[in-house]
């Protein structure tokens, strides 16, 4: 079967994302409701339909008559926007010797070798694949096999991005995969083997799992063709979509509250006046929640979701901060954060004062956030096997500690934190759509 970009974004990611590592053409059919509600936005030109979403020194990056993408000098396009969770599809046309690179997650454009992952593309048909080979996270990882053709046929690659988790595609072969949050020595793989040297200085799991993408120019005398380049982002939800309806009510007429408490004005804006929970009524398994929230100066609220007690919520419960971040190095207390169990990957907090927009999605164990358009968290509670201690060896706050997270129920009522502390946090177009 033949996967559309949407149609493989679909199983992969989605699949990926929410209910386990799909790589399968056939899980497609598993996933359109999942895709309605929290999917990939449509393919679209890397760099626009005219080079316009690129950014390049002038006069090195063009379209050929073929409309293929071409490099008279070894000077990199990148994207204008940074990405963190996507699809990325293209097809490349070595020449003998060729030597080039796909580049993501860069911090840094002008400093870019140290500061970027690099999944090589290379003339290297037939040879043995080492860390330098096509497909490879060069420096770091071989792939798998080698399924490179010759010179001057049309190769084609996808790459998919979930934070940390990076997957390559080529010709139809999944022949790489990595986890950057497990590579912690800056001179050693996970699987003990030697990183290239001028890339030791640094773990990949400092890298922050978002960044620029892009193409290496020309790197020595032979050119490369690359031709329908498009990305799939994942993105915050589009409500318009079929399925999806107001959580509270457009009068909060299903929602259970103190009447004293919380205020849903004229212009749908929801406040709270104490520190009291506004919850909807009935429970909730298998579902994406989307909503906009303004922070005032240090403000502090929360999106309660499997929750088996209302009374008794705080260890009943987990909680997707959310808080005034601003600026700040994020840590499990931060806005997007799993609250005292798992850190957001980086903070994208927008200014007190600016609206923001943030998708949870909640499908079997694994909670995802999105916040203004980039996932930044990504939990599978399966994996927090301990009440008191959290997989990385943090300790989880006391008064959260109850049970192992794996052992917690998934079904559970959601709510939304009142005014916890004395700064405001205001909420507007709350929806869901359940799976």
């Amino acid at each position: 079967m033949k996967l559309s970009m949407v149609s493989l974004c679909a199983a992969v990611v989605m699949s990926g994302l929410f209910v386990g590592q799909a790589t399968q053409a056939d899980e497609t059919a598993q996933c359109p409701a999942k895709c309605a509600a929290m999917g990939p936005e449509s393919a679209r030109p890397l760099f626009g339909e005219n080079l316009e979403e690129g950014d390049f020194p002038e006069g090195v990056w063009y379209f050929n008559d073929q409309k293929e993408l071409c490099a008279n000098k070894d000077a990199v396009i990148w994207t204008k926007q940074k990405y963190s969770a996507f699809v990325c599809s293209f097809e490349f046309n070595l020449s003998e010797h060729t030597n080039g690179g796909f580049l993501i997650q860069s911090s840094d454009k002008e400093n870019w070798i140290p500061n970027t992952i690099e999944i090589q593309l290379l003339d290297d048909f037939g040879n043995t694949p080492d860390y330098h080979s096509c497909g490879s996270f060069y420096g770091f990882q071989a792939p798998t096999k080698n399924v490179t053709k010759k010179p001057g046929e049309w190769n084609k690659m996808v790459v998919i991005g979930k934070g940390r988790k990076i997957t390559v595609i080529l010709n139809g072969e999944k022949i790489n995969e990595i986890d950057t949050a497990e590579w912690t020595d800056a001179k050693k793989s996970p699987a003990g083997t030697d990183i290239e040297g001028k890339f030791q200085g640094r773990s990949l799991s400092t890298f922050e799992p978002y960044g620029y993408i892009g193409f290496q120019g020309l790197h020595g005398n032979s050119p490369m063709r690359i031709r329908n380049a498009v990305i799939s982002p994942i993105k915050n939800a589009d409500t318009t979509k079929e399925g999806w309806k107001s959580l509270f009510g457009d009068k909060l007429e299903d929602a259970e509250y103190d009447s004293s408490v919380w205020t849903l004005n004229d212009d749908g804006v929801l406040s709270a006046n104490k520190d009291s929970v506004i919850w909807a009524k009935g429970k909730y398994e298998n579902f994406v929640l989307d909503l906009e929230f303004k922070t005032t100066e240090k403000a502090n609220s929360g999106i309660i979701i499997q929750a088996t007690e209302k009374e008794n919520w705080i260890p009943n419960s987990f909680e997707v901060q959310v808080f005034d971040s601003f600026g700040r190095d994020v840590d499990m207390s931060d806005c997007g954060a799993i609250y005292g169990r798992c850190a957001p990957e980086f903070n994208v907090i927008k200014a007190p004062g600016e609206w923001n927009h943030m998708t949870v999605a909640s499908i079997n164990n694994v909670v995802a956030v999105v916040l203004n358009d980039q996932l930044i968290t990504y939990w599978d509670k399966s994996k927090w096997t301990k009440a008191d201690e959290n997989p990385d060896g943090s300790k989880p706050y006391p008064w959260l500690i109850n049970k192992a997270p794996c052992e917690t129920e998934n079904a559970g009522f959601i709510g939304i934190q009142g005014l916890h502390g004395n700064e405001p946090v205001v909420y507007r177009n709350i929806k869901i759509h359940t799976l």
